[in-house]
């Protein structure tokens, strides 16, 4: 999310966890990863779309 895709800073990812929750972080990171793909790999350079996906939140 910051240091791949540079789509914000961690203040930004917990923001949208905040919002949407785990799944809301896990499809937007598929989106990115799906436009890396359309555009020929051309952040991500590796033969496949996406890895496993995992993300937990828990406010105290």
């Amino acid at each position: 999310w910051a240091e791949v895709f540079r789509e914000g800073d961690w203040a930004a990812l917990l923001e949208l966890v905040r919002k949407a929750g785990p799944q809301g972080l896990i499809d937007r990171v598929r989106e990115l990863e799906g436009a890396d793909a359309a555009a020929g790999r051309v952040r991500l350079r590796r033969s496949k779309t996406h890895d496993d996906a995992t993300a937990v939140f828990v406010e105290l």
